[in-house]
């Protein structure tokens, strides 16, 4: 079976800009895998899912949906692409199911064929009793899977989300990820899923692409991402933040890393270090030293963790450079 999504040498230069936004990017997403694609802003997600969707065109390299070219084979890879921009627009004045009517015109299919599909989709969305209204009067979390129905009118081969989760709630965000689950396990989609939320991409995703300045910096399954950057911390909170300073200051004099957020300090051992050998030290200090704790753990770094060291690292080597 061909990859869902392949990408060789893919690079977008926009005039003017001192870089390009993508850079030389190699990737290849197998089919019915779940994707998260993950960066911070202006890494190149966007301009990476416009020229998925054909919208852009690169200007080095290629990229195939299902082995063909989003700008030279258009109504192919189209066929097989559904795609949730963030912040698509909705005509505000038309009921939602006129909303939904007409975009089955636009994409050319019969209303009277999807009907079925639609009913079923908006159910499980949630939309059934809000389909007669305006959609200026849906809430945002409404209007948000409105969205998501519209672009879900035919079951693609591939679907790309774009932060398919904003504006929803916890449990709007659940229906999100069981649809996500619902579409590959009964449909064999393939799912690209961009989101901000990266314990979301960590619950739902096979494998994570992080992104910075236009490169692939890991792409991998998110346990073991954290397996290799990741690292086991001593995490103590203390009773006053003066106490938590003090910790700060003693652990650096100690030769180790801590990083202060309110009450609570992270220790971090060295390279080799382990994090459970801190334990003794620091608790005989702060029993020296008058420091109440009313909390001592060891804690693993979660994917958000990891992230944020990728991309850190990233830039300062960028800037080093």
């Amino acid at each position: 079976m061909k990859d869902a999504i392949l990408a060789r040498g893919l690079t977008k230069q926009y005039p003017k800009a001192p870089k390009p936004a993508i850079d030389d990017l190699n990737v290849a997403i197998a089919a019915e895998e779940v994707v998260g694609l993950l960066g911070p802003n202006g890494a190149g997600k966007s301009t990476l899912i416009r020229m998925i969707c054909g919208v852009s065109q690169p200007s080095a390299g290629s990229v195939a949906v299902f082995g063909f070219d989003p700008v030279r084979q258009p109504m192919a890879a189209k066929a097989r692409t559904a795609a949730m921009h963030q912040g698509s627009p909705l005509d505000m004045m038309l009921p939602s199911i006129e909303c939904l009517r007409i975009a089955a015109r636009f994409r050319g299919v019969a209303w009277r064929d999807v009907w079925p599909w639609v009913a079923e989709l908006t159910e499980f969305l949630g939309l059934k009793d809000a389909l007669g209204q305006l959609a200026f009067q849906l809430s945002g979390g409404q209007r948000q899977r409105l969205q998501l129905a519209r672009t879900l009118l035919a079951v693609p081969q591939l679907l790309i989300l774009d932060e398919p989760s904003a504006a929803l709630d916890v449990a709007g965000r659940h229906m999100i990820w069981d649809l996500v689950e619902w579409l590959r396990e009964k449909y064999r989609v393939t799912v690209l899923w961009a989101s901000h939320d990266i314990d979301e991409l960590e619950r739902n995703c096979d494998r994570v692409l992080v992104l910075n300045q236009g490169r692939v910096i890991r792409f991998g399954r998110p346990r073991e991402l954290v397996d290799e950057f990741g690292s086991a911390h001593v995490v103590v909170t203390a009773r006053e933040e003066s106490q938590a300073a003090q910790l700060v200051t003693w652990s650096g004099s100690v030769g180790r890393v801590a990083e202060r957020d309110g009450l609570d300090v992270s220790v971090r051992p060295g390279p080799d270090g382990d994090a459970y050998a801190l334990v003794p030290g620091l608790t005989e200090y702060c029993r020296d030293a008058g420091i109440d704790l009313s909390r001592i753990s060891v804690e693993t770094d979660s994917l958000e963790d990891v992230f944020m060291r990728l991309t850190q690292n990233e830039e300062r080597m960028s800037v080093q450079a």
